[in-house]
């Protein structure tokens, strides 16, 4: 059973939080920002909207019950490892985490049961593994609230395809708000990269109303744009998906990001990630 409480890590401050709605539920920040969430008892429950629809997309990688290779570049608490392992056993997944600190706490205080938990950068380690293996790349890195420029290029995205299958997918969680200069940048550095792409989001974020998290994912399959619409729909309520030409209108003509013009990404506002 995990210990509330509260551990420095390499990059601020830790603490795990027990759930008082969910016996196994369990809440981890960083510096007050909320990180991860996971169910001990019931991985396959995810708690936030933008991990459902990370979820919704890896469901449409591959049927229930049928392993993948799965790469996850970030760690914190595990939420999407942990749901792999849940729903499709044994399927192969390690973890890159660069916070050696936070780490140590996850494996102690909360297990790495199916999956395998590493220390690095996440460019770093992409160098480092197995070409044209994976079925799925997911990319949730941050140092606190920000996102290391260096993992928004296009340079990036072609390590992520040297390690992915042919028709293999990628993912990524970005943060941002209005006018949404940033996520236009990333939708156009992965339509130069992949033959598909699509955005998932709350429709209030897409319309540049307020700061939110943002999902994006390419491959060279197309997506279930319909099926990942009315999954969408069930995890959010109303959540929107940006498909085909209009993720390219989408852009608004953004260029693609390189690592000679990335530019740090936006911090979001004051308390909009901080645990209530």
């Amino acid at each position: 059973m995990p210990t509330p409480g509260t551990w420095q890590v390499r990059f601020g401050t830790a603490e795990l939080y027990a759930d008082d709605d969910r016996p196994a539920g369990w809440l981890l920040t960083v510096d007050g920002v909320a990180q991860s969430y996971v169910d001990l008892d019931e991985p396959h429950h995810l708690e936030f909207d933008y991990v459902r629809l990370i979820g919704d997309v890896i469901d449409l990688v591959a049927q229930p019950d049928e392993p993948i290779t799965a790469l996850h570049l970030g760690g914190g608490g595990c939420s999407l490892p942990r749901y792999i392992a849940a729903t499709r056993p044994g399927s192969r997944q390690v973890v890159i985490e660069a916070d050696d600190l936070l780490a140590d706490l996850v494996r102690r205080e909360l297990g790495v049961a199916g999956f395998r938990l590493r220390i690095g950068d996440a460019r770093e380690a992409l160098a480092e593994m197995h070409r044209g293996t994976g079925d799925l790349v997911v990319s949730d890195v941050f140092a606190g609230s920000d996102l290391p420029r260096h993992c928004t290029t296009l340079e990036y995205l072609e390590q992520v395809r040297s390690v992915l299958k042919p028709e293999g997918t990628y993912v990524v969680n970005v943060g941002d708000g209005p006018p949404l200069a940033f996520t236009r940048s990333q939708a156009a550095t992965l339509r130069a990269a992949f033959s598909h792409v699509v955005v998932l989001a709350d429709p209030g974020v897409l319309r540049g109303r307020r700061f939110g998290n943002i999902v994006l994912a390419g491959s060279d399959r197309p997506f279930e744009v319909g099926e990942l619409a009315a999954r969408g729909a069930r995890a959010l309520g109303r959540a929107r998906v940006v498909w085909g030409d209009d993720v390219r209108d989408f852009t608004g003509g953004a260029k693609p990001v390189t690592d000679a013009t990335a530019a740090r990404a936006p911090s979001p506002p004051p308390d909009v990630f901080k645990r209530r």
